[in-house]
C-alpha cells in the first residue's frame, strides 16, 4: 500500500514537473510586431507536443466593452500550431483563415445585445490578448475555463501609424479632425463619412492616413455644436468643409475623393454634384438619391415607410422601408459630372436595397458608364468595414432606439472587407494621384 502511494505520488510530481517543464518551452510568435490593422498577421504556436489538441482565445476590451474569439486547432507532428496554415476545427470561425481570430471578436456572453466594436481612440492601439488552452472547447465555454492558460502573449494593432499627424479641427463653423502622412507632401486627399449613427468616427480615416492619404474625418450631426437631429444637417457646413480641405496646404490640387457608408455615402454623392472639387467617390452601401427628408438644394427626397420595418428576434430589417416611394427619377444623376464613383454593395444587406445598384446602373447612360465601377458581394451585410475589423451582422441603433440587423454571413462579409478595402485604396490612389506632384504615396500602399 505504502509503495503504491509513493508511486502515484512520484507519477503525479512527474506530470506537474512535465507540465511546467513544456510550458517553458512554449511560445507565441507574432508577425509583424505593432502593425497596423489591416496588415495581415502571422501567428505561430511553438513547444506543444505533437497533435496536442489546444484552443486559442483572443479577447480585447474597448472602453468597458470585451469582445472575444477562438478557434481549436491540432499541433502538427513537430508541435507547431501555424493559425495562417492550419484549419481552426471548432470556434468563431472554422476553416483556414490567418486574420480568423480578428474578424470574428464578439461581443462576450455577458455583454448588452446589440453591441458593436468601434474604436474610439486611434491614439491608442487595439490590445488583442491571446490565451492557448489544453483540449478543445467552444467559444461560450472559453469564458468558464477553470485551468491556466498554457501560454499567453497580446499583440497591439494599429489603427494609426506612429508618424501620421492627428490634428482636431475648429475651424469655424467646420468640426472633424485631419490625419497628414509623414514627408513633404501634398497628399491625395479624402474626406471619410459614416452614416446614422451621428458623431465623430475616426477610425477609418486613421486607417486611410497610415495607407499615405490626408484625410479629413468629417462629422455632420451630433457632435459638438453641430445639429443634434439628422432634419437638421447643414448642407452648406458640408460644401464649406469640400472647399476648405481642397484647399488644404497638403492637399494635391487635383481634386478630393470622399468615402462614405450609409448616409454618409448618400451625401457623398450629393456633394459631387454640388462641388466641382470632388473627383471621386466611394458609396459603401448608401441610397444613390436624396432619403428620409430633404436636404439643401435635394427637395426630391424618398420617404421611409415605417411599416415596411420587419421585426425579428434578432433585430429589426428596414430595407424594404424605402421601396414604396421609390422612382428611378429619383436617382442622383451624379454622370451629369465628371465624378468617378466606386459602389460596394453588400447583397445581404438589410438596412438599403441591394437592387439600388442595377437601378442605378440602368439610369447611366452608356457613354457615361465609363465613371462607374460597381463591386457586388454576394453575402456580405450593409457595415462593410476595412479588412480584418470584427464583423458586425447586428447592433443597437442609438438615433432609432432599437437594434437594427445590417446582414451579412460572416466567413463572407470578412472576405468582402479584405477585398473591398484593397479595392478602395487603389481606387482613390488612381483617382486622385496626380504623378506630376511630389508626394510619398507609393511607399506607404
Amino acid at each position: 500500500m505504502f509503495r503504491r502511494q509513493v508511486k502515484n505520488l512520484l507519477c503525479d510530481f512527474s506530470k506537474f514537473y512535465n507540465n511546467i517543464f513544456i510550458r517553458c518551452f512554449m511560445e507565441i510568435k507574432v508577425y509583424p510586431e505593432d502593425p497596423l490593422v489591416d496588415d495581415k498577421i502571422s501567428i505561430t504556436i511553438s513547444g506543444l507536443s505533437p497533435q496536442q489538441k489546444v484552443t486559442v482565445k483572443s479577447s480585447v476590451t474597448e472602453v468597458k466593452s470585451t469582445f472575444s474569439s477562438s478557434a481549436c486547432f491540432i499541433s502538427d507532428a513537430s508541435g507547431h500550431v501555424f493559425v495562417d496554415k492550419q484549419s481552426s476545427i471548432l470556434g468563431t470561425y472554422t476553416g483556414v483563415d490567418g486574420m480568423g481570430l480578428f474578424w470574428s471578436l464578439t461581443a462576450d456572453p455577458d455583454q448588452q445585445k446589440g453591441l458593436r466594436y468601434l474604436k474610439r481612440d486611434v491614439t491608442t492601439p487595439q490590445v488583442v490578448n491571446l490565451s492557448v488552452f489544453e483540449g478543445h472547447h467552444s467559444w461560450s465555454d472559453c469564458h468558464n475555463i477553470s485551468q491556466e492558460p498554457l501560454v499567453s502573449s497580446e499583440v497591439q494593432r494599429w489603427f494609426l501609424h506612429k508618424t501620421v499627424k492627428r490634428e482636431v479641427i475648429r475651424d469655424g463653423i467646420l468640426r472633424g479632425t485631419i490625419f497628414t502622412p509623414s514627408g513633404p507632401g501634398p497628399f491625395p486627399g479624402v474626406i471619410d463619412m459614416f452614416g446614422t449613427a451621428g458623431g465623430l468616427i475616426e477610425f477609418r480615416a486613421a486607417i486611410l492616413a497610415s495607407r499615405g492619404f490626408i484625410v479629413f474625418a468629417l462629422p455632420y450631426f451630433q457632435y459638438e455644436d453641430l445639429p443634434k437631429n439628422m432634419t437638421d444637417i447643414n448642407f452648406d457646413y458640408l460644401k464649406e468643409s469640400i472647399d476648405w480641405f481642397s484647399n488644404h496646404s497638403d492637399v494635391i490640387k487635383n481634386g478630393v475623393g470622399i468615402l462614405g457608408v450609409s448616409k454618409g455615402a448618400e451625401i457623398a454623392l450629393m456633394l459631387s454634384m454640388e462641388c466641382r472639387q470632388v473627383k471621386s467617390v466611394v458609396n459603401i452601401n448608401g441610397t444613390p438619391f436624396c432619403s428620409y427628408c430633404p436636404l439643401g438644394p435635394f427637395t426630391d427626397f424618398v420617404e421611409s415607410d415605417f411599416s415596411r420595418f420587419e421585426y425579428t428576434d434578432e433585430g429589426v430589417h428596414i430595407w424594404d422601408a424605402l421601396n414604396s416611394n421609390f422612382k428611378p427619377d429619383n436617382v442622383l444623376k451624379t454622370w451629369e459630372s465628371d465624378v468617378q464613383i466606386l459602389y460596394i454593395i453588400g447583397e445581404d444587406d438589410k438596412s438599403v436595397d441591394p437592387d439600388y445598384a442595377n437601378v442605378v446602373y440602368n439610369c447611366y447612360p452608356d457613354d457615361q458608364k465609363h465613371k462607374l465601377t460597381i463591386k457586388k458581394y454576394p453575402k456580405a451585410g450593409h457595415l462593410i468595414e476595412p479588412a480584418y475589423l470584427p464583423v458586425c451582422r447586428a447592433s443597437f441603433h442609438k438615433v432609432f432606439g432599437i437594434v437594427f440587423v445590417w446582414g451579412g454571413i460572416k466567413e463572407d462579409h470578412a472576405r468582402a472587407q479584405e477585398d473591398s478595402w484593397k479595392s478602395i485604396l487603389k481606387f482613390f490612389k488612381s483617382t486622385l494621384l496626380n504623378n506630376k506632384t511630389g508626394n510619398n504615396l507609393s511607399s506607404q500602399l
